[in-house]
C-alpha cells in the first residue's frame, strides 16, 4: 500500500482509502486542515477524487498525482518536473 511507504519514508500523516467514500472523506479532511500545502495521492485513488479537485478554488494545498508501477511514463515525468522545480531535487524514474 502506498500510504504505508509515505509513513516509512517519514510523511506524519497518510492515510489508505479502499473505496470512493473513503478517500473522499480523508481528501476533505486533509484539504480542510490549513497547515498542509502538500496532497500526494496514488493514481487510482486521485481518480476518485478527481472531481473535488476540479471544483476546489483553493490554490493551495497542491495537489498531486503520483504514478503506481505500471502507471504512465508521462506522468512520471511530469512528477518529476514537479519536484525539481518547487524543491529542486533532481528526480530519475527507472
Amino acid at each position: 500500500m502506498t500510504s504505508n511507504y509515505f509513513k516509512v519514508s517519514g510523511v506524519s500523516e497518510s492515510y489508505a482509502a479502499r473505496n470512493r467514500e473513503e478517500a473522499e472523506r480523508a481528501f476533505r479532511r486533509v484539504t480542510a486542515d490549513e497547515t498542509v500545502s502538500l496532497v500526494m495521492v496514488a493514481e487510482p485513488i486521485y481518480d476518485w477524487v478527481r472531481p473535488l479537485v476540479e471544483r476546489s478554488k483553493k490554490e493551495f494545498p497542491l495537489v498531486v498525482s503520483i504514478p503506481v508501477k505500471g502507471g504512465s511514463k508521462v506522468e512520471i515525468d511530469t512528477l518529476a518536473q514537479l519536484i525539481k522545480r518547487t524543491v529542486g531535487i533532481d528526480l530519475e524514474v527507472k
